[in-house]
């Protein structure tokens, strides 16, 4: 963690419609048309063009509420693309380093950026530029003294069409101009449950919660809610989080697409999650302590079932062998005959970091475990993540969740490169 210097202004990066943008990236036509993306299981809409928006589409709306606007108004429909998403956001960051080495990747679309410059405006409209050009993302960019600020800012260069994509909100009287019709559950750090709370109250803007006494705040709410109140005043109390912190747990779960009953593809479902979240583990070098294994069916079934199984590790361990046959133990114990289930998964918990971890006496942990484990991730890596499976997690995967309109995967395979003619 660092603080900003004083004259160090935040920029707020966020990348426009990101998952829909990335679709049009590689497929023109879709330009200006109405697109929608796809939760798992292709279940309810997670990302939205601004035309689809305007066809009065929610998001979070279930897709097969929604089909029959789908086809009379042409809608493209898209499956997730994970690994498209997770791939041009690298690029983009990538893009963003290049104005600032003071960096904080706050989500899959959005990261904050520290820089001092006496007209920042020009430096915002400098990053659209070039990573739009360079990655074919559009942005939109908020500039603040506060992360805060930097946020209601970004708010406004999204849907203010004369901002051309960027706005910075400084001056008094301007930002008080702004918080004065600003909603107030849409300020980060409130959303809606605080503002209810507030609202009730009587504080109905963010420019009466700015304003209110900063000991009435604390003795009422939290430190918290008083920081985002300091930070509307131009305080900044939310520094740029540049270290990467580790992840304390890590999990990997997905529902079915249809349910299952069968034991071993249930094994099969648990140890692909498992070889995905032990290479997650790698990624950070960490190692998992503790494995726990979740069961359930669906929770609207007459007589629905759910349970779970913590199993400690002899030694804290990152190699896929060992995490999948503990996981699969954990999850013979869990297994009833009888029931149809929708949902299986597996959490590693208490991390260690690899350079520093308590051994057990033991336990003779190969120093060829590393090593396999090395050309593993390095052959996924270069071919496909699926490139090299283990037996256990099965050919078929007929427990796959449910992605029939899934986009080619443009950067990351080779043999689904885009072809130009």
């Amino acid at each position: 963690m660092s603080s900003t210097k004083h004259n160090e202004l935040f920029f707020l990066v966020d990348c426009n419609s990101f998952y829909v943008s990335c679709e049009r990236i590689f497929n023109p036509a879709l330009l200006k048309k109405p697109v929608v993306v796809l939760s798992n299981n292709d279940g309810c809409v997670v990302a939205r063009s601004s035309e689809a928006k305007r066809l009065g589409i929610p998001m979070g709306a279930p897709a097969f509420q929604y089909q029959k606007l789908f086809d009379e108004k042409n809608v493209f429909v898209y499956s997730s693309n994970y690994t498209l998403y997770g791939d041009m956001s690298q690029r983009v960051m990538q893009v963003l380093e290049q104005f600032s080495p003071k960096i904080e990747i706050y989500s899959i679309d959005e990261a904050f950026l520290a820089i001092a410059d006496d007209d920042p405006l020009a430096i915002a409209r400098e990053i659209r530029s070039r990573v739009l050009q360079w990655t074919g993302i559009p942005v939109s960019v908020g500039i603040g003294t506060t992360k805060t600020l930097a946020k209601v800012a970004n708010h406004i260069a999204k849907k203010d069409e004369t901002t051309k994509g960027a706005f910075y909100l400084h001056g008094e009287r301007e930002i008080d101009r702004v918080l004065s019709r600003f909603p107030l559950d849409d300020i980060w750090g409130i959303g809606r449950r605080l503002s209810r709370r507030l609202k009730g109250l009587g504080i109905l803007t963010p420019l009466q919660f700015k304003n209110t006494n900063s000991q009435w705040i604390r003795k009422n709410f939290s430190v918290t809610l008083l920081k985002t109140a300091l930070e509307l005043s131009g305080i900044s109390c939310l520094h740029l989080e540049e270290v990467y912190a580790p992840r304390k747990s890590i999990t990997c779960s997905r529902s079915f697409n249809a349910v299952v009953t069968d034991l071993k593809q249930l094994e099969e479902a648990i140890s692909n999650y498992t070889a995905s979240a032990a290479k997650k583990l790698r990624e950070q070098k960490s190692l998992a302590n503790y494995l726990t294994v979740f069961l359930t069916t669906s929770p609207f079934i007459a007589n629905p079932y759910a349970n779970s199984a913590t199993l400690s590790l002899p030694e804290a361990s990152d190699y896929t062998p060992h995490l999948i046959a503990k996981a699969k133990c954990g999850l013979q114990s869990l297994f009833r005959m009888g029931y149809e289930y929708k949902k299986v998964g597996v959490i590693f918990t208490d991390l260690s970091p690899k350079t520093c971890y308590q051994r057990d006496l033991f336990f003779d942990a190969s120093p060829s475990y590393d090593k396999a484990m090395q050309v593993l991730d390095q052959i996924n890596n270069s071919f496909g993540k699926t490139a090299l499976q283990f037996a256990a997690e099965g050919l078929e995967k007929r427990w796959k969740m449910r992605r029939s309109r899934t986009s080619s995967h443009f950067t990351t395979n080779w043999q689904q490169l885009l072809n130009v003619n």
